[in-house]
């Protein structure tokens, strides 16, 4: 989408209008993603059907849409051992480790599953392969919960952040490993990882499970920040696909901003004659919409 804007001067006492050749590109790809749409959506109707409904963590990574959450009545547990019998709990979009599933069913629990299908995908694979004989390592943000998750669906699992990594992983490594990704990792880091993690196996099987909407949106941003004078990505620091977002577009275009909401000073972007906006996972259409329309005003 591309939206011009035009201002109005006024020089020597006559009024001129002066054409803006700022134009102001919404990305095609934004707003919630299936896996977060899909959590929201089971969030708010276990609200409106249950008085005890609790959630640890962050449902998904966006704190405006978290205090949405809040609102309908869910309540934050930090310790869900303790909460009272038969209460129901929800399980965030990036998923948890297998044991979290039977701590709640001890604690007599009833879980309500909003794990993202994608993710959920991804736990099943890592089973398959390690029922398989491999290793499994796991391509991802070591302390992020997608990451976190994916590692204990599994026995002996390896995290890997980057290439660099991969040498301290010799003499950890056995000659037959399967790796696979977090879902919102770039390819780029992916590609390079496995290529130096082969330097030290016999035997290496892998799995892309970077998810489609993350595919989209960083193909996306690459030419976004290819054809605009500056590019401004929304979403919170906790969003792991946004940082990647805003790490893709770094390396192409230098004029990149990363906004964590609608609040921006105007006066920063006065300069630049194009700007492309892109949004996380879990960012609201409706956020970047607002900002193209305070660029627009310009």
């Amino acid at each position: 989408m591309v939206i011009r804007a035009n201002k109005f001067i006024m020089k020597n006492a006559q009024f001129i209008v002066e054409y803006n050749p700022m134009k102001i590109h919404l990305a095609k790809y934004c707003g919630f993603c299936f896996g977060v749409r899909r959590a929201i959506k089971i969030a708010e109707e276990a609200a409106a059907k249950h008085e005890n409904t609790y959630i640890k963590g962050d449902l998904v990574h966006n704190e405006d849409v978290c205090k949405r959450i809040e609102k309908s009545g869910i309540k934050r547990a930090d310790c869900l051992s303790r909460l009272p019998l038969g209460s129901n709990v929800i399980i965030k979009a990036h998923g948890e480790p297998l044991e979290t599933y039977k701590c709640l069913k001890i604690a007599g629990l009833n879980i309500i599953d909003a794990t993202c299908p994608m993710v959920k995908d991804i736990h099943k694979k890592a089973r398959e392969l390690e029922k398989k004989g491999y290793q499994v390592v796991i391509i991802g943000d070591r302390n992020h919960e997608e990451t976190k998750g994916i590692l204990g669906n599994i026995k002996n699992g390896v995290i890997l952040e980057n290439k660099y990594e991969a040498g301290t992983l010799k003499g950890k490594l056995k000659n037959k490993i399967g790796v696979l990704c977090q879902s919102t990792q770039t390819l780029e880091n992916v590609t390079a990882a496995v290529r130096e993690l082969s330097k030290h196996v016999e035997e290496l099987l892998f799995i892309n499970t970077i998810c489609q909407p993350t595919r989209l949106r960083q193909k996306e941003i690459e030419n976004l920040s290819s054809r605009c004078d500056a590019v401004m990505v929304l979403g919170s620091k906790k969003s792991a696909n946004t940082k990647r977002l805003y790490e893709v577009a770094k390396k192409i275009n230098k004029n990149v901003f990363w906004i964590t909401s609608e609040r921006i000073n105007k006066n920063n972007f006065r300069k630049f004659k194009s700007i492309g906006i892109i949004g996380g996972a879990s960012t609201p259409v409706e956020a970047l919409e607002t900002i193209a329309g305070r660029l627009n005003d310009l």
